[in-house]
């Protein structure tokens, strides 16, 4: 006799009718409401988590929602950027990261109106830096850690994006002799860049070891 449910597994013909039809309407239920709330990850900020326009703020109840989403949101298109107004201290750093699921933030930050781009980065730490009460710089660290050679890819690859000009292989190849023979790291930045409404410069470090790390230092566009 032909079997009408050839891949059927064996299991389901000891289950009764009743139960089955419970066991189906319960997994098409949780698919249905369950797996959207999986998938969609955190809601929408409460009030006291972003600013009234939809910005990060980094209060406790701020820092808690960046936590949570992992996608911090900062507005550079006015400065100066008034630090207290971001829940930053007037003077002093403050660093979100690394995350503990060691996940990388999704960091925005929108520049000058006129330019349509902003900046992102996928980043696994980030140092938000204020002076006087005003947001001076942010500091967004990246996982790149690679030879003298590959570093100056990496930089050149992300030049079109902010306009700067990347170290040459010989600077980059000088820091990593400069390192070998103090026994400390070198650094290596590039100029500032301005295509993406915010000024962006790209800070290399080189270790004796002869890798690289690179690090974006961001600021207003303005200044």
């Amino acid at each position: 006799m032909t079997d009408l449910h050839p891949h059927r597994p064996q299991w389901v013909g000891w289950i009764p009718a009743g139960i089955l039809s419970v066991i189906i309407v319960a997994v098409v239920g949780f698919a249905l409401i369950g797996g959207p709330r999986i998938a969609a990850g955190p809601g929408p900020a409460e009030t006291n988590q972003v600013t009234d326009r939809n910005w990060s703020i980094f209060t406790d109840d701020g820092l808690a929602f960046i936590e949570s989403a992992r996608t911090p949101r900062i507005d550079l298109s006015a400065p100066p950027i008034d630090a207290e107004a971001l829940g930053l201290p007037v003077d002093g750093s403050l660093t979100v990261g690394p995350h503990p699921t060691g996940l990388d933030y999704r960091l925005v930050l929108i520049g000058d109106s006129d330019v349509p781009s902003g900046a992102l980065f996928m980043t696994p730490q980030f140092t938000l830096t204020a002076v006087d009460g005003v947001l001076e710089s942010i500091r967004v660290d990246t996982r790149f850690s690679d030879t003298f050679s590959q570093t100056f890819l990496a930089v050149s690859e992300r030049a079109p994006d902010f306009g700067h000009t990347p170290p040459t292989t010989q600077q980059l190849a000088q820091a990593v002799t400069d390192a070998r023979d103090s026994g400390k790291p070198a650094v290596v930045r590039s100029d500032r860049g301005l295509t993406a409404g915010v000024g962006v410069v790209a800070e290399v470090t080189c270790f004796g070891a002869g890798f690289c790390s690179l690090t974006y230092i961001v600021t207003a566009a303005v200044g």
